[in-house]
C-alpha cells in the first residue's frame, strides 16, 4: 500500500475508499465492484463501468488568530457509466449512492496513523452535473465537493 504524504491526497483516498463500499446491496442502488480510484481517469482508458474518479483541486484557506487556519479543499468526484437502456437513469442512480457517502461521512477520518486522527470537519456538495445524454450510451456526471479540514 501506498504511503500518501500530503493531506490533499488522504483526504481523496479516504473518499475514494468509502465510495468503493458502494455495492448495490439495500442501501444503494448501484454496485461498483469497488471501481473507485484517487485519480483521474479518461473515458477511453476505462475498461470497467460505473467507474468514480477523486480527484483533489483547488484550496484555498482562512487564517484565524492564533495560528489557526482553516483549508477547504475541492474535490471534484467524476463518474462514468454505461447503460444501453438509460445512461441518465443509471448516472443519477450513482449520483444518489455517491450523495449517500458523503452524507455519512461529514466528519471523515483520513489518517489514523496519527493521535488523534487527522479528520475533516465538513464535506459539503457544491454542484452536481451530468452531460444530459449527450455522449449516450455512456453517461459522464461530476459531483463538486468542499471539504473543510
Amino acid at each position: 500500500m501506498a504511503i500518501y504524504r500530503t493531506q490533499r491526497k488522504k483526504i481523496a483516498v479516504a473518499l475514494a475508499e468509502k465510495i468503493k463500499g458502494i455495492d448495490g446491496s439495500h442501501l444503494f442502488n448501484t454496485n461498483i465492484f469497488e471501481n473507485a480510484d484517487s485519480s483521474l481517469t479518461f473515458i477511453d482508458e476505462i475498461e470497467q463501468f460505473p467507474k468514480v474518479c477523486v480527484v483533489a483541486g483547488d484550496e484555498s484557506r482562512q487564517y484565524q488568530p492564533g495560528g489557526f487556519k482553516w483549508r477547504f479543499l475541492l474535490l471534484s468526484i467524476r463518474l462514468y457509466v454505461h447503460s444501453n437502456d438509460d445512461s441518465q437513469e443509471e448516472l443519477a442512480l450513482l449520483i444518489e449512492d455517491i450523495e449517500k457517502i458523503i452524507d455519512d461521512n461529514d466528519v471523515l477520518v483520513y489518517d489514523d496513523s496519527v493521535q488523534p486522527n487527522e479528520a475533516t470537519t465538513s464535506v459539503t456538495i457544491q454542484s452536481i452535473t451530468t452531460d444530459e445524454g449527450a455522449i449516450a450510451p455512456l453517461g459522464v456526471g461530476e459531483i463538486t465537493v468542499e471539504v473543510r479540514y
